[in-house]
């Protein structure tokens, strides 16, 4: 029988595919538990209706993801901390310190799991920091950790 999920089922696919099931698993499981429908025609061209505003929705989203990155990209900002002998920071830059100093700077709310950073910052010096927003779109910020002036 031919369904159209309507959720992720484990085993089965994600929300809004069709797929080929025995018909006692589909009429006994997945259509009274509300997770599936049969694929009829009515039911398959609200399916499509439905992945066409899921693609353009995606899109303006998109949008807005390459707009955001546009204004970040190739930006400077910087960071003062304290620092102790050898050029080595008390404490370290994180992601959060990043994102909070890129919010001060530019007012973009970021996700402190979009920046890209192998480790903490515990020096002193100039930082090439990606900052990746999808799969495909990425920035490059210009991060310089200064120290504090006593």
């Amino acid at each position: 029988m031919k369904i159209i999920l309507l959720k992720d089922v484990k085993e089965i696919g994600p929300a809004d595919t069709v797929k080929d099931v025995s018909d006692g698993y589909a009429r006994n499981f997945l259509i009274p538990k509300g997770t599936a429908v049969v694929a009829d025609k009515g039911t398959l061209k609200a399916l499509d209706a439905r992945l066409k505003v899921k693609a353009e929705e995606l899109e303006k989203h998109k949008g807005i993801l390459m707009e955001t990155a546009s204004k970040i990209d190739g930006a400077q900002i910087s960071i003062q901390m304290d620092v102790g002998e050898n050029g080595k920071l008390f404490g370290s830059v994180t992601h959060q310190d990043i994102a909070q100093k890129i919010y001060e700077s530019f007012g973009i709310e970021l996700d402190k799991k979009k920046i890209v950073l192998d480790q903490p910052i515990k020096a002193i010096g100039s930082f090439e920091i990606p900052v990746k927003f999808s799969s495909d779109i990425t920035a490059s910020v210009k991060l310089n950790v200064a120290a504090t002036s006593k």
